[in-house]
């Protein structure tokens, strides 16, 4: 991590040290207590995200528009790395691919659990090198599913014959 993430990351705790104890000590007006503990919940998650991000020994995909396409995209991923772990680190390929079939069992269901299959999410999955009986393989600790919800539609007007909305007039969808 460069120096100004560092930098960022010490800030952003500083604030939520500073929210924290505002909310305690009550130094809140209540018309915007809800806005403020809403902003600890975002910078948490953010920086959950980092830290996460940033880790060693997890496979990771790009944002994907679906689960289907996230999961198609973490197998890409785990076969690429199983197989340079299995000639750098020796690790057993079938005993690797029992974790890995085991893992990804358990992540398509909560994506099913939750009724998430069809929303564009990022899979983070760690994992570490076990040995037992003289046999090293990937086992896998958690695995971090980012979704990504819809935040608001805007409405954009391209015809040029159209009207402009005037500012604080509605305008349906």
């Amino acid at each position: 991590m460069g120096e100004t993430l560092e930098d960022l990351l010490k800030q952003l705790n500083v604030v939520l040290d500073a929210i924290e104890t505002g909310i305690r000590e009550k130094k809140f007006p209540e018309t915007i207590r809800l806005y403020v503990q809403q902003l600890d919940r975002r910078i948490r998650e953010f920086l959950t995200a980092v830290e996460v991000s940033v880790q060693e020994n997890t496979i990771q995909t790009p944002i994907s528009p679906s689960s289907r396409s996230a999961l198609y995209n973490l197998r890409k991923a785990y076969y690429a790395t199983l197989s340079r772990l299995v000639k750098e680190a020796k690790v057993d390929k079938n005993r690797s691919l029992e974790e890995w079939k085991k893992a990804v069992s358990k992540i398509i269901e909560e994506y099913d659990r939750r009724g998430l299959s069809e929303t564009p999410s990022k899979i983070i999955l760690s994992y570490e090198i076990r040995e037992e009986g003289g046999t090293k393989y990937i086992a896998f600790k958690d695995a971090r599913i980012f979704y990504f919800e819809l935040e608001g539609i805007l409405r954009v007007e391209v015809s040029p014959t159209s009207s402009q909305a005037q500012p604080g007039q509605a305008t349906s969808l």
